[in-house]
């Protein structure tokens, strides 16, 4: 039998198989952690000048007239709040596969719940269904490989992923939870295409993935079938001689959830280790930025193209090059947690000292070690000294966690550069409480046009 034909099935069943009365305190504990520091984000992202044109278009597609809410389309409202989080770049990672799981998730599931008015305990085994999907298709398609050549991790594995999660809370059968995720897999390409000029849909086909997965589990309810070995056929990601299936995907197999790390501000992961590193450095040497005459950056073969993007950036996602984040590390601390980087500080003489000096290099160590660990290391020349410092493990990874109060902490510094602050002692009492339907009711108020 093809690779590609049992992924599938096992799925289903590991998803039909799901109670939450069977989950223990420490993934309860984890989903609340999760949970938190992605309603906060998209808390945030919603408060962006960056969701506008993605949410236009998406209203204007769903209605003729202004909606009184955009849960008169959940479809709408799923993905509006899964663009919401995703933009942040403060969302979670899994760095096994390079998604990012709690942006498509927690909203997918809470909007899911509303419309089917499920229990508590359904919503929750919807949330651990959709960690479980994402992460399984995602070390089977090498997702921290192929990101590399093209493919987006999360856009690929997202639309299937909301379609299990939507079985599991419309309690669908496991042949029709099978059906669901078959049928949103036909679109299941991964590619985005490579778009220079802004504003580019990056956020639009993710959100478009949602809305065919909640599609994709309602035409199951209703009797449609999919080709349950349709990965193979519409992306080489999904190629049956290199798709690595997990040993255990089925009912019994380990939760993946627990291997999910946080990232502390605004940045890509694959940055993470080496700004961490030169922060590091900096403080523990009491380094003054002007006195730093070169910073070379040492990280895997892997992404060293991606983070050396430019020393002069422009826009909000240039921003996130690796030199303008040591510069923010070193003189503007905590606006590594400004999302919106409506004001880039290009003109501080400072800053462009900073910019100036970094080089970014290849390791071969790091290299080897890619992709169980996303290392990243700093060597900062002052004058006739040197000092080096090396991060395999960046704060927010799962051997390095984040507690509750540095998310809060995070989540009210992020609060500072966006229109409307984070409630975060608000959304703190409902994640607590496992209040889904007051946390959605808390993200809809920030998100609506």
């Amino acid at each position: 039998m093809a690779p590609d034909r049992k992924l599938l099935p096992d799925l289903a069943a590991f998803i039909t198989a799901l109670r939450a009365r069977d989950l223990d305190a420490a993934t309860i504990d984890a989903v609340k952690l999760h949970g938190f520091d992605a309603l906060g984000s998209a808390c945030a992202g919603a408060a962006t000048s960056e969701i506008g044109i993605t949410r236009d278009a998406l209203l204007r597609a769903a209605f003729l007239t202004p909606p009184k809410s955009i849960l008169d389309h959940p479809g709408c409202a799923a993905a509006i709040l899964v663009t919401a989080c995703r933009l942040t770049e403060c969302d979670d990672i899994h760095i096994g596969t390079c998604t990012t799981p709690s942006s498509v998730v927690v909203a997918v599931a809470l909007v899911a719940g509303y419309v089917t008015k499920a229990s508590q305990e359904t919503i929750l085994e919807g949330i651990i269904a959709g960690y479980q999907t994402m992460i399984t298709l995602g070390l089977a398609a090498n997702g921290a490989e192929i990101i590399y050549r093209g493919i987006w991790p999360t856009y690929l594995t997202g639309g299937i992923t909301a379609a299990a999660i939507a079985g599991k809370v419309m309690g669908l059968t496991e042949r029709q939870i099978r059906d669901a995720m078959a049928i949103a897999a036909a679109g299941a390409t991964g590619v985005t295409g490579r778009i220079e000029e802004e504003p580019a849909p990056r956020w639009l086909v993710l959100a478009s993935a949602m809305q065919s997965g909640l599609l994709a589990a309602s035409a199951a309810e209703r009797g449609m079938h999919g080709d349950e070995a349709i990965l193979g056929k519409v992306s080489p990601a999904w190629n049956p001689e290199t798709l690595k299936l997990p040993e255990e995907a089925g009912p019994g197999a380990p939760l993946h959830l627990h291997r999910i790390g946080f990232k502390p501000y605004c940045t890509s992961r694959q940055g993470l280790s080496a700004t961490e590193a030169f922060i590091q450095a900096m403080r523990e040497e009491k380094l003054e930025p002007r006195a730093i005459d070169k910073i070379t950056v040492a990280v895997p073969q892997h992404y060293r193209a991606m983070i050396d993007r430019t020393n002069r950036p422009k826009t909000k996602s240039e921003s996130r090059s690796i030199h303008y984040q040591l510069a923010l590390g070193a003189l503007y601390p905590d606006e590594l947690c400004d999302i919106e980087r409506a004001t880039l500080h290009t003109d501080d003489p400072a800053v462009l000292h900073i910019l100036d000096r970094v080089e970014v290099v290849a390791s071969e160590r790091l290299t080897k070690l890619y992709p169980q660990q996303w290392g990243g290391a700093v060597k900062i020349a002052v004058g006739a000294k040197s000092y080096e410092r090396e991060v395999l493990h960046p704060r927010g990874d799962p051997e390095n966690p984040l507690s509750w109060d540095a998310i809060a902490a995070k989540l009210q510094t992020m609060s500072r550069y966006v229109s409307r602050p984070i409630p975060v002692p608000e959304l703190t009492r409902q994640v607590q409480a496992l209040d889904f339907s007051a946390c959605l009711e808390t993200l809809l108020e920030r998100s609506e046009a």
